[in-house]
């Protein structure tokens, strides 16, 4: 009769299959996001069994978070597959030494102040302060913010040697940190992703790619392009950039066309949102040149939906570029590779997002660019009633309101603002759709309502920019810097070994 294993998490609940780390009811609990995560797979469930010292059901939680094999976690650790199936059953108590809780902890690029709930006995801990890692509403450029984070990613993380273990552990990161910022925005995000690819950085300079060479490069590549989309999201352009031309790099040392084009995507995607947020429409011309190139290096992928985000990228630009028809061009394009069917299977992570409610928030974003509030205004209305994200429904709702204000429509603009206002209370931490309704605040003036949706949108305001501060933002100067990857470095990874 087979042996009935009981969830490491729980206790009480039954594993479906051998080899699964919890039960299903703990396996949903594990992917549950913290309210003010401290590191990337924090979960109440998490919080929970360290607080309770229920320490063997801590790997369990974490592989479930990720979903890694056994296999694949111990590799990571250092363990044997038996050593961590051990653990995470409490037939050994190995990972009640703190030497070995730390090990693990460092590993897989828990901070120590994740241990917290330990500690304290309390599954709340470290939390009362925000995160303490506030943002700041200081910008600040180039990778200083993301060398930076070199203070506060114990060496002892770095792997000496990348195994393809890491390698699936950090597209697993990538997926999830996607995945959450459609539920709660980049924000609350940003310094978690910024700690793993830290790690992926400073494993990629100190030569570990060891035999897994190319296909590290484009996972490191991937991890790049997805924080830098998580800072533009939090409002931090200036460091989104550099992060968008160090995952370039990275996807043309892996000879990735895929990467390439998506990173091209996001490049063409900032600087429309440079244009659009500046005096100058240079910005929209080289967003357009960068959608010409993604098309170029796309030609060849049969991936209909990496397609229709490239016409939209193009049409974007052209909007800001008063090109109507060019506009409707890579709109009607968009739909139409939309339309050829599932060729690409089941899309990557990052990838999808983009169908019909995207290609009309898009349509309606471009009709405002040109000019043509009104019908803009009815393309927000249909997106917003259809099924959307946590955060694209805050960012689609600004949208609406930004389109009532420049049809004069000042209340109803102040209204629509409003409406956005809980999901932003409710912890969706989009400092990018906050700033769109900066504009509707500043214009409210006496409207009716306007004082309420004012007080509320400077309490939210507040909460973004001093709950979240990145770690060593405000040290001294004394941090041992990273330079930027050279082209010679990238080129090393991809050598044969041996």
């Amino acid at each position: 009769m087979p042996t009935v294993l009981a969830c490491p998490a729980c206790g009480s609940g039954v594993l479906a299959r051998r080899g699964d780390p919890l039960c299903p009811t703990c396996m949903k609990a594990s992917r549950e996001l913290s309210s003010r995560p401290l590191w990337l797979f924090d979960s109440p469930l998490l919080r929970q069994a360290l607080a309770e010292v229920n320490l063997s059901a801590v790997p369990a939680i974490v592989r479930a978070a990720c979903g890694l094999s056994q296999r694949d976690l111990a590799a990571i650790v250092g363990w044997s597959p038996a050593a961590l199936s051990y653990y995470e059953r409490g037939v050994r108590d190995g990972m009640f030494d703190i030497r070995t809780a730390l090990q693990f902890a460092d590993a897989v690029g828990m901070p120590r102040a994740a241990l917290l709930p330990l500690v304290l006995a309390d599954p709340a801990a470290g939390t009362e302060d925000g995160t303490g890692m506030e943002l700041s509403r200081r910008d600040f450029g180039g990778l200083a913010a993301a060398a930076s984070m070199a203070a506060v990613v114990p060496s002892a993380s770095v792997p000496r040697a990348v195994s393809s273990s890491h390698v699936r552990y950090w597209q697993a990161c990538t997926d999830v940190l996607y995945a959450r910022d459609r539920a709660v925005g980049g924000t609350v995000l940003l310094s978690s992703a910024l700690q793993q690819w830290q790690r992926v950085r400073l494993a990629l300079k100190d030569g570990a790619a060891g035999e897994t060479g190319r296909p590290f490069l484009t996972v490191a590549g991937e991890l790049a392009l997805c924080t830098g989309w998580i800072a533009l999201d939090s409002g931090r352009m200036p460091l989104a950039r550099p992060l968008y031309e160090e995952a370039r790099e990275l996807a043309a040392g892996a000879g990735d066309a895929v990467l390439t084009v998506h990173v091209l995507t996001n490049q063409s995607m900032l600087y429309a949102e440079m244009a659009r947020t500046g005096p100058s429409r240079e910005p929209a011309r080289h967003a357009l040149q960068l959608a010409y190139q993604a098309a170029s290096e796309g030609r060849y992928i049969p991936m209909p939906r990496l397609h229709a985000l490239i016409a939209l990228r193009h049409a974007s630009a052209a909007s800001l570029l008063g090109d109507k028809a060019a506009f409707q061009g890579g709109i009607s394009q968009a739909r139409h590779e939309l339309g050829r069917g599932p060729r690409d299977g089941d899309p990557p992570e990052w990838l999808r997002f983009v169908d019909e409610s995207e290609i009309t928030g898009v349509e309606a974003r471009g009709w405002l660019n040109l000019g043509d509030a009104q019908r803009s205004a009815r393309l927000y209305r249909q997106v917003l009633a259809a099924g959307l994200s946590t955060r694209n429904r805050a960012s689609y709702g600004a949208g609406l309101a930004d389109a009532l204000l420049k049809q004069g429509a000042r209340q109803d603009a102040v209204a629509a603002a409003t409406d956005v206002l809980p999901v932003l209370e409710g912890g969706v931490t989009s400092m990018r759709c906050l700033n769109r309704l900066r504009i509707i605040r500043q214009a409210a003036g006496t409207t009716a309502g306007a004082q309420d949706f004012c007080d509320r949108f400077d309490t939210v305001e507040q909460t973004l920019t001093a709950s979240y501060r990145l770690p060593g933002e405000n040290a001294p100067d004394t941090r041992t810097h990273i330079p930027a990857l050279s082209t010679a470095q990238v080129a090393t990874q991809c050598q044969p070994t041996g």
